[in-house]
């Protein structure tokens, strides 16, 4: 009998041991692009409900996250909005610091709403096709003390009919050393990139609309890379604003018509990770802070 309940002890303690606890500090800024200012024309729009407009706002400033990640749970804290992802629940929480308000969403109903707004934006995203390559430059650097090597990431999205570029993503990202708590990060963004793809793009797929679909994209691919742990990455997607691209239709949302040349810049973005430690997470970053009133979300459209 002793020997049993050793055995299913050990066991126990194995299957919790599975997955060790990581936390890191994430930044992600915008740097620049047309589609910026296409951008900031929405947000200071009169007609704007005013708590779109401040959740617009808040994305086009520069983020800072805490990141925990505790078994299947990840919950990245920032200082106007939070967000918890629970795999096992297959769930995405979202927390509105400056409405003291959350919201919980599942992963299908994520893909769901993300498609129906795809579709509002432009019926061509539809026939999109995603083409990407990953090119190892040989070019290094030191960040943080630690040699980072660089990787291209090139993302190219074509229109199926005739095969034209509309859309390119290009992502210089340079790769440190992997370690313990960096592959446990790694891992947990293979586990959620499989279990749901929209939540890659968490709070901004809803702002990015068509352009979360190639972000999303390279973010996927760059959870995949080898040789290391992206600690840097600058991305720059280039299009046109002409006919037939659904870009277009953002670009009038704000009255901003015309087109682009398709080697300018619509938007460049940056992200850096730091920081990592591996250790027990705080659990109390999981939860809903004390006071806080749920929100319901209006069903999406069948």
């Amino acid at each position: 009998m002793k020997l049993l309940l050793r055995t299913a002890l050990l066991a126990a303690l194995g299957v919790a041991g599975i997955y060790a606890d990581v936390t890191f500090q994430e930044k992600t800024k915008i740097t620049g692009g047309s589609l910026m200012e296409v951008l900031q024309k929405i947000v200071n729009n009169p007609n704007l409900p005013p708590a779109v407009g401040s959740q617009m706002k808040h994305t086009l400033e520069d983020q800072n996250f805490d990141v925990y990640i505790m078994g299947n749970r990840m919950a990245r804290i920032g200082p106007h909005q939070s967000s918890i992802y629970d795999l096992d629940a297959g769930t995405l929480t979202t927390i509105n610091h400056d409405n003291q308000t959350y919201a919980v969403m599942t992963f299908d109903e994520l893909s769901q709403r993300m498609q129906q707004m795809q579709q509002r934006l432009g019926k061509a995203q539809a026939d999109l096709q995603f083409d990407a390559k990953v090119d190892k430059t040989g070019e290094s650097r030191k960040i943080d003390g630690e040699t980072a090597n660089e990787t291209v990431i090139t993302l190219r999205a074509k229109q199926a009919n005739n095969g034209q570029d509309q859309m390119v993503v290009s992502t210089h990202t340079w790769l440190v050393p992997m370690n313990a708590p960096r592959q446990e990060a790694r891992n947990f963004q293979k586990r959620m990139g499989e279990k749901a793809a929209a939540a890659f793009m968490g709070g901004a797929a809803p702002l990015m609309g068509f352009a979360s679909s190639g972000l999303s994209a390279v973010m996927r691919e760059m959870s995949r890379l080898d040789g290391g742990y992206p600690a840097l990455s600058t991305t720059s997607l280039t299009g046109s604003l002409g006919p037939g691209n659904p870009l277009t239709a953002l670009a009038a949302m704000s009255g901003a018509g015309g087109s682009t040349g398709p080697n300018a810049p619509l938007l460049t973005t940056e992200s850096s990770f730091h920081n990592f430690v591996q250790g027990v997470a705080d659990p109390a970053k999981f939860a809903i802070p004390a006071g806080y009133k749920a929100l319901k979300l209006p069903a999406s459209a069948p």
